[in-house]
């Protein structure tokens, strides 16, 4: 090839490329999904046999986000300091490294030993001017070293992955922004019931010593006759009674705010810059802030650790200090928020000039609550103390010569913040279950420490009063008898069943069938998973049984694996992030699961297989195709041609899929039948061209009835067959898509 039609078949696929990647940007906003379209665009545009997308983290390390043709344990585990190995020396150079003979590179020659041939390409993918990942390709197919075009290649796919990537950080950011805006909209609706029951309270509890206070003035008002002793007494029954009604005001705050404190306290993963920072951001508070001409200054260390709290109470904290400290401070006041770290993590607020020391005596006392000219500063500043002390944080708080100084202690507890993100997880985890088995109610139940009792860590449908009080010892009631005997229990109709039928409990279910099911760690029960109330009336199956065991095993194993030691903050992040997606793309399937896992447990029962696979089996059929749901509508619900990009998108599911489920997926037979399900039988499917039975049993089971539902439902762009038609459709691709053997067992149940 000439030089000039190199350099136009090079630009031909550099405008190929873009093309594809604007197609990309907007056929999805999901992180995943662009990621791994990244990674097929690089590997198919250079040859490549193998790759990887890896993303930095805070705490500049790099760990494989996706990739290609590795071995699946070490790109689920591996983990690289920037600096170190070679994908950590392109991200800390920040400058693309293209090797073709890689034992003569004197930077590289030690590292040969994951390479098949001499040569690959990492290149750094960066947004503006911060590190977001590295893209590595390597063992090309041909066996020739990569080239310069290649590497060209790479840096424009990199370049435009760091604008796709950014822009689905932004978009991941709002979604959960909105998650939290959502929360604490119904927080604030919920505090808006306890301030009515509230008010009746304490006009209930105040009317007794108002009524004594009452008579005594009036007695001393219409006495003549008054010597030194009664006087006395009456001054000791006011004081008496204003004391009680101190105290009344005092439990009733508490009450308010707090009743049930630990049980309402509800702890999630906060950064508290963020935090504090969002308040600031209140437009209430700069106009407040504004009239006094008093500026903030936010003065956070960088590797300051998020802390584990109530979102919601923790932005009530940051609101009431600083409306409380506000009418303290003169106008033209400097305030100065600091955070750092020791054996605690401090949070500091100081203000430039010193308040009157009357005021910093008693600044979070509640004696100070009854001054009528401060009366509403003060009780904020009380409701600020009270919200931290919930949270177990302590205070210190004294004027300075610098000025005024408050000191907020906060314990690191890394315990904590891993019981945080187990308790958000486990939320998330039953709006999965919820919404992948279509039922109303249903609760995760865990051992406590001391009593071994079990208590409701996360519920849907239930409650919150139930939620709070509900103890079962083990052996007792349904959910403790599971936990005793250590096995699922499927009740069709407990009116019917002689071992509940009797139980005073039964009248909670609206339907008469539910399902509870241990969950075990090592053989050992840590708490069971309760599931009833099915959104259609029916009772519950054994194959939802089936489904719901394969769900316990992988919220205890993931228990499990979050308790584990060396989880870093963003570990923790990542994980409640990734929920969060799957619980998104569940939702945008409703209903087509069901029938997949009819036609699943139809096709298992006549196979002459383990029980095992027929549990897998029919899992897999109901969340094969989540990944689908993370590309835009625009292409899943096209009535014309796909285009190349387009096609090449849809392409991606089965690793999005994976992607999706890889922080509850813990065996490998689940993620490799997922990610060949659009194997052919002949060898000539997606993604490795895997050939006969090759392609693992599953795969090739979910590929028929996956196409039994696409022929036979309706699409934009066609109508349904007919069964008949379906059939014949299979038959006739039987032995080049489909394997010919099940494809006549699926004939007989159909």
């Amino acid at each position: 090839m000439t030089e000039n039609a190199q350099a136009k078949d090079l630009c031909e696929k550099k405008l190929e490329i873009l093309q594809e990647i604007s197609s990309a940007i907007i056929l999805s906003d999901n992180i995943s999904a662009i990621a791994n379209i990244m990674l097929d665009l690089a590997i198919n545009h250079t040859g490549a046999e193998k790759g990887s997308l890896m993303l930095a983290n805070d705490q500049q390390q790099l760990s494989i986000f996706t990739s290609r043709g590795l071995d699946e344990n070490l790109s689920g585990t591996y983990r690289t300091a920037i600096g170190e190995g070679i994908a950590g020396k392109v991200a800390e150079s920040r400058e693309a490294v293209l090797v073709t003979d890689i034992e003569r590179d004197p930077r590289f020659a030690k590292t040969r030993d994951r390479y098949k041939t001499r040569s690959f390409i990492s290149c750094p993918i960066i947004g503006k001017t911060k590190l977001l990942g590295v893209l590595n390709i390597n063992d090309k197919k041909s066996g020739e070293p990569f080239s310069e075009d290649d590497l060209t290649l790479i840096q424009i796919i990199a370049n435009q992955a760091a604008i796709a990537l950014k822009n689905a950080f932004l978009v991941n950011q709002l979604k959960a922004k909105a998650a939290e805006h959502e929360e604490i909209n119904r927080k604030f609706i919920e505090a808006s019931l306890a301030k009515t029951e509230f008010l009746t309270r304490v006009s209930h509890e105040l009317r007794t010593p108002l009524n004594s206070t009452k008579g005594a003035v009036y007695y001393l008002r219409h006495s003549d006759k008054l010597n030194g002793g009664d006087f006395r007494e009456f001054m000791d029954i006011l004081t008496l009674e204003i004391d009680k009604m101190i105290n009344i005001v005092e439990n009733q705050l508490d009450f308010l705010r707090l009743e049930d404190e630990s049980s309402t306290l509800h702890r999630t993963i906060i950064n508290l810059e963020r935090a504090l920072r969002e308040t600031l951001d209140s437009r209430l508070l700069k106009s407040k802030l504004l009239r006094k001409d008093i500026k903030v200054r936010v003065d956070f260390t960088q590797d300051l650790p998020d802390v584990a709290g109530d979102r919601v109470m923790v932005a009530q904290f940051f609101i009431n200090l600083l409306e409380g400290i506000l009418p303290h401070l003169e106008a033209g006041s400097r305030l100065t928020f600091s955070g750092r770290q020791n054996e605690h993590l401090h949070l500091t607020m100081a203000t430039d000039r010193t308040l009157p020391q009357e005021t910093a005596d008693f600044f979070f006392s509640s004696r100070t609550l009854f001054d009528p000219e401060r009366s509403d500063e003060n009780l904020k500043l009380y409701l600020a103390r009270k919200s931290a002390e919930v949270h177990n944080w302590k205070f210190d708080f004294a004027n300075t010569d610098a000025g005024f100084i408050v000191d907020i202690q906060i314990p690191r507890g890394t315990r904590q913040r891993v019981e945080a993100a187990v308790n958000t997880t486990m939320d998330l985890f039953l709006d999965f279950v919820s919404e992948l088995l279509a039922v109303n109610t249903c609760s995760i139940m865990l051992s406590d420490e001391l009593t071994q009792d079990l208590v409701i860590r996360s519920a849907r449908g239930l409650d919150a009063d139930i939620i709070k009080k509900t103890r079962i010892r083990v052996g007792e009631r349904i959910a403790g008898w599971v936990a005793h005997e250590g096995k699922p229990l499927l009740v069709t109709d407990i009116r019917e069943d002689p071992r509940f039928a009797g139980s005073p409990h039964a009248a909670q279910y609206t339907t008469p069938s539910f399902m509870s099911l241990p969950l075990k760690i090592d053989g050992r029960t840590i708490g069971v998973i309760n599931l009833n109330n099915k959104r259609s009336g029916d009772p519950f199956s054994e194959a939802d049984l089936q489904v719901a065991s394969v769900l316990s095993e992988r919220i205890a194993h993931l228990i499990e694996k979050m308790h584990d030691d060396g989880h870093t903050e963003e570990d923790l992040r990542r994980i409640i992030a990734s929920f969060d997606n799957l619980v998104g793309a569940e939702r945008k399937l409703p209903g087509k699961s069901r029938r997949r896992q009819d036609l699943a447990s139809r096709l298992l029962a006549r196979l002459d297989i383990s029980d095992e696979q027929r549990r897998l089996g029919l899992y897999l059929s109901m969340v094969y195709d989540l990944g689908l749901m993370l590309i835009d509508d625009s292409v899943l619900g096209k009535t014309k041609k796909l285009s190349f990009s387009e096609i090449s998108t849809l392409r991606i599911h089965p690793h999005a899929t994976v992607d999706l489920l890889k922080d509850i997926e813990h065996t490998q037979d689940v993620r490799t039948s997922i990610l060949h399900h659009h194997e052919w039988f002949d060898g000539s499917g997606y993604p490795e061209g895997l050939k006969g039975e090759q392609i693992p049993l599953l795969s090739r089971i979910i590929a028929i009835i996956d196409a039994w539902c696409a022929m036979t439902e309706d699409r934009p762009y066609r109508k349904k067959m007919s069964e008949q038609e379906a059939l014949a459709e299979l038959r006739r691709k039987a032995g080049s898509q489909f394997d010919p053997a099940l494809v006549e067992v699926f004939a007989e149940v159909v």
